[in-house]
């Protein structure tokens, strides 16, 4: 086995045990979100090997692997298509809190398996959260930053991108992963 084919099963390996963690099938995830999770696992694993490297691409990686998963599940639904728009993750919160989620759109989200109070209230909170963290640290757009990223916000990027990923990951039905 060469180089390269070690290093992306160690990366598909990576990105499966955090699935797995977080109760999300590979499968139900958009294609663009699997080549995010990819990156993030090519950076976590670089940083790993460099200790003295930033966490920062780390935390952008998971930031880009939400907004392509928002985009292609919640962004999809009827009512909700401004998650699909090219807007940071802080901006997104912001719309999604002033947006009352009227019944059609509750029933759209309950029949792909998504609970429409993840959507109203946990994940706008979650959103901001994440912006927060990559805001205040180098994971910034335009290289300006705060502070440089540790492992432990790196940490809480993963803590609450899971969180993300398992409320808004399509479902067809219950118990189907």
């Amino acid at each position: 086995m060469d180089d390269d084919t070690k290093r992306r099963e160690m990366r598909k390996e990576y990105v499966s045990q955090f699935l797995s963690e977080i109760g999300v099938a590979y499968d139900t995830l958009a294609p663009s979100t699997h080549q995010c999770l990819d990156d993030w696992a090519r950076q976590v694993l670089l940083v790993t090997d460099q200790p003295s490297a930033n966490w920062g691409t780390v935390i952008l990686h998971l930031c880009r692997a939400v907004e392509s998963q928002l985009a292609s599940s919640l962004g999809q639904v009827q009512g909700l298509e401004f998650l699909a728009a090219s807007e940071p993750l802080g901006s997104k919160s912001q719309s999604l809190k002033r947006s009352k989620l009227d019944n059609a759109v509750k029933q759209r989200l309950t029949a792909r398996g998504i609970k429409p109070g993840f959507v109203s209230s946990k994940l706008p909170a979650l959103l901001r959260d994440l912006a927060e963290l990559r805001s205040q640290t180098d994971a910034a757009h335009g290289g300006l930053e705060i502070r440089t990223a540790t492992i432990k916000d790196a940490q809480q990027a993963r803590a609450m991108a899971g969180n993300v990923l398992q409320g808004i990951v399509l479902q067809h039905s219950k118990g189907q992963p």
